[in-house]
């Protein structure tokens, strides 16, 4: 790897979601507890029923806000919600509830020392508050997939860094750092064997000393920081290879298969996604008071 990197340089930035530790999800008094049979822990609100309407939860708001303090982040206010329009099975309403304009955590940076001694500044883009969608549950079907909607408007906080990565490694050292904040301040329990925290890594290669920015690949939902490292090694080596043969390296999202220790191509990446966002009618902008 290192002497495969001495021509090129990796540019990595992460979009990881946390599950905030409330014993009720983001708009509804449904109970988060893990480990309950399929679809018993899914209300009205959480499946987008007509008639009903959301209501946030005060605690996530004040656990967003605790975090984005703890990066020396700015807090919006007002801070307002948004609806994401997209189709999945598991996403009952056909729209999750989440944040565009003025998220609630703008800014900020956690630092990760490096070899023991350099303190190297990763900067945080945003973190914005969103319900979570329900499961897809595959390997209990043959020829079929269960979709469990417990998890369906759990409420999360997604952070979003700066490309500001260079190596797997330092990566790691900030999921490493990222989580024991988070802990700290009680926002979340980051159980990954659970779901607690799962990251998105996004990473392309360019040469040593070049500022422009090569094609970037994303690999989505791994739920370990071992698994993070081990996937972005593996992908960087490819895309180097690649470029190395004189090809192009195509916009693709990935999936990791833990244990085989290979990617695997979900779908070809478009430059942008139309969610047709707009301001959620049901729920008012929040005013955050000093």
């Amino acid at each position: 790897m290192d002497k495969e990197m001495s021509n090129w340089e990796a540019v990595i930035g992460l979009e990881v979601h946390v599950q905030l530790a409330t014993k009720s999800k983001i708009f509804s008094g449904a109970s988060t507890l893990f480990g309950s049979p399929p679809n018993t822990q899914a209300c009205n609100i959480d499946l987008g029923m007509p008639g009903v309407l959301p209501v946030l939860n005060k605690e996530v708001l004040k656990m967003a806000i605790k975090f984005g303090l703890a990066i020396n982040a700015s807090i919006n206010s007002p801070t307002q919600f948004a609806r994401k329009n997209y189709f999945y099975p598991d996403l009952p309403k056909g729209y999750q509830i989440s944040q565009l304009d003025s998220p609630i955590v703008e800014g900020g940076f956690l630092q990760i020392e490096i070899e023991g001694e350099r303190l190297k500044k990763i900067g945080i883009t945003r973190a914005h508050l969103e319900e979570d969608a329900g499961k897809s549950l595959h390997e209990e079907f043959e020829n079929h997939s269960g979709i469990d909607l417990n998890r369906a408007g759990t409420a999360l906080v997604e952070i979003v860094t700066e490309p500001d990565f260079r190596t797997p490694a330092d990566v790691r050292l900030f999921l490493g750092e990222l989580k024991q904040t988070v802990e700290y301040i009680g926002a979340s329990n980051c159980n990954m064997e659970e779901g607690d925290l799962r990251v998105d890594a996004n990473v392309s290669v360019r040469r040593s000393g070049s500022s422009r920015l090569g094609n970037k690949t994303e690999i989505k939902n791994v739920n370990s920081f071992s698994g993070v490292e081990r996937a972005l090694s593996l992908e960087i080596s490819r895309q180097i290879a690649t470029l190395d043969a004189g090809s192009a390296v195509g916009q693709q999202t990935l999936l990791w298969d833990d244990h085989r220790e290979e990617l695997r191509k979900m779908r070809s990446k478009e430059e942008s996604h139309d969610y047709r966002y707009f301001p959620e009618p049901d729920l008012s902008p929040v005013r955050v008071t000093q």
